[in-house]
């Protein structure tokens, strides 16, 4: 199972329907996601878990929960995500670099 996941941490997903970012004005508690290269092939969910600050323009962070091919079990991821430039990216990550822009 371990194994299963790191492979699946090593994958882009994208929201389906695509969506640039997802902010606090859009409230989206639970989306489809699909792998980046093959967008229209939907495998999971992402579920809204906070947000990045409480402004309007404050970006929502969600864990995702992949459907895995080999049982009807759903594995969900150990990170926590955000929706930046229509992909879901590590919050780590994405905080990482906004603190390197100011």
């Amino acid at each position: 199972m371990q194994e299963q996941v790191e492979g699946l941490l090593q994958q882009i997903f994208v929201p389906t329907p695509p969506i640039q970012s997802i902010t606090t004005k859009q409230t989206m508690g639970k989306i489809q996601i699909a792998p980046l290269k093959q967008p229209e092939t939907i495998c999971g969910i992402a579920r809204r878990v906070g947000y990045t600050g409480k402004g309007n323009e404050d970006l929502a962070i969600y864990r995702l929960k992949i459907k895995t091919k080999r049982s009807k079990l759903f594995v969900t991821l150990p990170s926590f995500l955000v929706v930046e430039n229509g992909m879901f990216i590590d919050y780590n990550t994405w905080h990482s670099n906004r603190q390197e822009e100011f």
